[in-house]
This record gives structure tokens, sequence and C-alpha cells, in this order.
């Protein structure tokens, strides 16, 4: 009785050692399918703002600004989507290239924040994983238009 008792003890740490080893394969990289989806939603949102000025000549400076956008056709989530993103809305040149050093959104949600790392995405549009220290000013505060959204 005892031996069947730790076969099963055995297979069960085995499959919670395989769930957990499943979840720290996901966290780290960063082509699984959570990180695609999140680099996707954050492009999604860059290009919007571009679109919008695009559009209007000026640039967005809330959520609702993006709806006059192509964003509703192409994500139907997105307003729920937007709820864990932080957007630092900047005057910006119209040309991506010309602002890869500014921080245009980030999301602060989810266990990848809780651990220390957030998505953000790039004025060119790129995105990349930072600490989220990175996108906070030494306040804590997010300061829209200040030098502060530039990083070296």
């Amino acid at each position: 009785m005892a031996a069947v008792k730790s076969k099963i003890f055995i297979v069960v740490g085995a499959f919670l050692l395989l769930w957990f080893a499943r979840f720290v394969w996901d966290y780290f990289d960063p082509t699984s399918d959570a990180n695609q989806a999140m680099q996707i939603q954050l492009k999604v949102f860059g290009s919007a703002m571009y679109e919008y000025h695009a559009a209007t000549k000026r640039w967005p400076t809330k959520l609702d600004d993006l709806a006059q956008t192509s964003l509703p056709k192409r994500s139907y989530i997105w307003q729920q989507t937007a709820t864990t993103m932080v957007f630092l809305w900047l005057d910006l040149n119209p040309d991506p290239k010309y602002n890869a050093d500014v921080l245009l959104t980030y999301d602060r949600g989810g266990l990848s924040d809780k651990l220390g790392r957030v998505w953000v995405c790039w004025g060119d549009l790129r995105t990349e994983r930072l600490r989220p220290s990175t996108c906070l000013t030494p306040h804590g505060a997010h300061q829209p238009g200040s030098e502060r959204n530039r990083l070296p």
C-alpha cells in the first residue's frame, strides 16, 4: 500500500513539475503564444496612433480618439485590451523611424508584470520586454510629452 502511495505521489509531482516548467518556458520564450499576442496588440495600438495622426494631423490624447481609426475593425476587443495598457500620449514625428527611442505604450497587466517584466512598444513600432522601472519616472508618475519618455 505504501508503494502505491509513493508511486501516486511521484506521478503527481512529475505532472506538477511539467506544468511549472511549461509556465516558466512560456514566460521566458518571447515566441510563446501569450508573448506573441501581447506584441501584436501593442503594435496594433501603436500603428493606430500613427493612423489617427495621418487622418487628423493631430496626435491622439485619449483612448477614444483611436476609435476613429481602423483599430475597432482590426481588434474587436481593443477597449478591453487597453485596460491593462499605459499610453504615453505624445507629440511625435509622423515618420516612425524617427521615434525609435520614444516609448508609446506598455502593458501593465498579467503575470509578466508581477514577475518583473513588461512588454513595451517603441515609437518605431518594435516591441521589447523591459523592467517596469525603465518605463516609469523616478516618482512613479507617467510624464506624457516629457523627455522622461525618451530612453537613452
